[in-house]
């Protein structure tokens, strides 16, 4: 299992109050509360750009929802394959490819991709080593955050039953429920309320207690054959019924389900299936070749299974009622397996025991009087922590509200651009169900009308604002993961493993941009921080060109001159980079990225040359064109501008400008 610190030996120093800091404080650049999707990202970004970050993890796992609670099968629509998410997804393709195993096995399409979670923490791990100046704290517990003047400035952390003191210049909390939030001071978002007036009886999404079972074709090891009904049992099974029978439909088609749909559902690749190579997720014929897949489709805890309209906001702000609810999701779980190996026919499957869980729980199931040791050698093997929907979610100085996500059906995309995005999105509106007037946000003015119907999942691309990880008040702070500044509905769509992790290496470019110019992140011009993550081949407007692709010398103009509506494109999915530049089209990029109405005269029919070009920047800037002396010195010669060079050109103007 993984313990390792990076870079550095941590010695810990032991305290003799809970309610002091520790004299001796341990220093860093950026601190990153959680090291799921979204904290990882943060924290390896922050690390690219020469800073010395702590990660600190309360569990024994990173990745978060794609490893710890083993949702390892990726929810990509596909066109946000971009960033540290698009090299973390390669890696994995990489690793499975050199083991003639295919990754296309999940959600019914030939364009997916799933992997084991053992196999995207230790990609995840490669890439925080990589990065070479993280330190890595692992079964480490938040306490206390210090503030100074409205300012995060510390947080007392407990690890190993050693109490030490973290002081960063930015904090970041990526954790799976927006834990660190509360202990800031900052307003947050839980359920339908603001905090501190919280409604611990209003909703949010169900959880899951996500299993990973697979097929034991030698012979399933008798510890790992259920042989009774577990806790529960009865009351779940009515429900598993309505989902997934033995002689159920095949997709698409009507509830209940057959077994090789269930399986393919969350399905995720084996090396040791002989059969691999020949299963597509697209090919319903491959189907009943699959050996290893998620339990996570009947078993969303609670459910409405037993009056309730969901979970209650008590389980982000009780911790004792949290224990409670993870471990009867845990009981369904377990239920659902038993079911597997007796009315669906599945004699042969049970958990996987090759995962690597076991030593951290965060339910501490252990401890349960009610669970029967006869149980303990299945439930060794399951997560160390379910997959949690929803999260505190920060008030920030942006809030996206559903009309934030709306998209055109046939263009799929917004309208609209956003000149603030420091990330993309792309999945649909899914919030479980809970679309009723009376789960919504009370403040923000969103209508259960607004929300697309289930029938219409078609997604399309999505901007998310720079001002969605700020906090609207407290400084030293940014937000990383499911806990952005979004209503319920918009969560339906960022809470996603594409996404948390764009939001983190956003929060985490975000994060160094402030310590390096030693300003508050408020402070940050968006621009600089999107020149990071353009320059980290993260992609934030809402077009892909067929003739600029991501390693062209002009991508981050043309993708900052969408994203600032300074030029036009030749069409959906041609940019025209090649095209030759005249004047008029030289003074109207100017005048849109600039607001500029005075220019040095030209003929505007004439096509611009290089040299040209330099020579009326010159004039244009006067006695400050020295600021743009790189500029001016990159374009030069007597070939005439094409229209990739000017979107750079005015881009980098741009940078130095603001």
């Amino acid at each position: 299992m993984l313990t390792f610190l990076i870079t550095s030996i941590i010695f810990f120093l032991t305290m003799s109050s809970d309610n002091a800091f520790a004299a001796d404080v341990l220093r860093f650049d950026v601190a990153v509360i959680g090291a799921g999707t979204g904290g990882s990202a943060a924290a390896i970004q922050a690390a690219r750009m020469g800073m010395d970050v702590a990660l600190i993890e309360e569990s024994d796992w990173i990745g978060g929802q794609m490893t710890g609670a083993a949702v390892s099968t990726m929810d990509d629509v596909r066109r946000t394959r971009t960033g540290i998410y698009n090299e973390f997804i390669t890696r994995v393709r990489e690793y499975y490819a050199q083991r003639n195993t295919p990754v296309n096995l999940c959600y019914w399409g030939s364009d997916t991709i799933s992997f084991e979670p053992w196999v995207g923490q230790k990609i995840l791990t490669d890439m925080i080593k990589e990065s070479g100046r993280v330190s890595l704290f692992l079964e480490s517990r938040v306490l206390k955050a210090k503030t100074e003047k409205n300012r995060v400035v510390s947080a007392l952390i407990e690890s190993g039953g050693e109490k030490m003191t973290i002081a960063a210049k930015v904090f970041i909390d990526a954790t799976e429920t927006g834990d660190f939030i509360p202990l800031t001071g900052a307003r947050y978002r839980v359920g339908n309320s603001i905090a501190p007036k919280v409604d611990k009886e209003s909703v949010i999404q169900d959880i899951t207690y996500v299993a990973v079972v697979k097929r034991y074709p030698e012979g399933l090891p008798p510890e790992l054959r259920l042989t009774r009904r577990p806790p529960g049992y009865e009351d779940f099974l009515p429900h598993f019924r309505k989902v997934i029978t033995k002689d159920g439909s095949w997709w698409p088609g009507e509830y209940p389900f057959n077994v090789p749909v269930h399986n393919a559902y969350r399905a995720m690749p084996d090396i040791t299936n002989p059969d691999r190579e020949r299963i597509d997720g697209g090919l319903s014929g491959t189907w009943p070749l699959i050996s290893r897949t998620g339990v996570n489709w009947a078993n969303d805890y609670p459910g409405r299974k037993f009056g309730a309209a969901g979970m209650p906001v008590k389980y982000l702000e009780d911790k004792k009622f949290r224990r409670e609810a993870e471990r009867r999701a845990m009981a369904e779980t377990l239920a659902f397996i038993f079911y597997m190996q007796t009315e669906l026919g599945m004699e042969d499957w049970s958990v996987d025991d090759r995962q690597g869980y076991g030593r951290y729980f965060s339910n501490n199931w252990r401890d349960w009087k009610e669970m029967p040791a006869e149980f303990v050698p299945v439930l060794t093997h399951f997560p160390p922590f379910p997959y949690v929907r929803e999260s505190r979610r920060i008030v920030g100085v942006t809030t996206m509200t559903v009309k934030d996500v709306e998209r055109d059906r046939v263009l799929r995309r917004m309208l609209k651009t956003n000149p603030y995005s420091i990330a993309l999105g792309e999945y649909p509106t899914d919030i479980h169900g809970l679309r009723e007037p009376q789960y919504l946000d009370r403040d923000l003015g969103e209508n259960a009308e607004e929300i697309p119907a289930d029938t219409e999942w078609k997604g399309g691309l999505f901007q998310i604002p720079m001002g969605v990880l700020i906090p609207e008040k407290v400084d030293g702070l940014l937000a990383a993961e499911k806990n952005i500044s979004v209503s319920r509905i918009v969560n339906g769509s960022t809470r996603l493993q594409p996404v948390t992790m764009l939001t983190g290496q956003a929060a985490g470019a975000f994060a160094a941009e402030a310590v390096r110019q030693n300003v508050e992140p408020r402070m940050v011009h968006p621009l600089d921080v999107q020149w990071r993550l353009l320059e980290a081949k993260d992609k934030l407007s809402l077009f892909n060109f067929d003739d600029v692709p991501v390693d062209s010398l002009w991508w981050r103009g043309v993708e900052l001159s969408m994203i600032y509506d300074y030029m036009d494109p030749a069409s959906e999915t041609i940019y025209g980079v090649d095209q030759e530049m005249h004047w008029l089209e030289v003074r109207d990029a100017f005048r849109r990225a600039f607001g500029r109405m005075e220019f040095p005269q030209r003929e505007y029919e004439a096509p611009v040359t290089l040299d040209d070009f330099s020579q009326w920047l010159s004039e244009l800037f006067g006695d400050d064109a020295k600021r743009y002396e790189g500029v001016l010195q990159r374009f030069q010669g007597g070939d005439v501008m094409r229209k990739g060079q000017l979107a750079a050109a005015v881009a980098e103007i741009k940078l130095l400008k603001d």
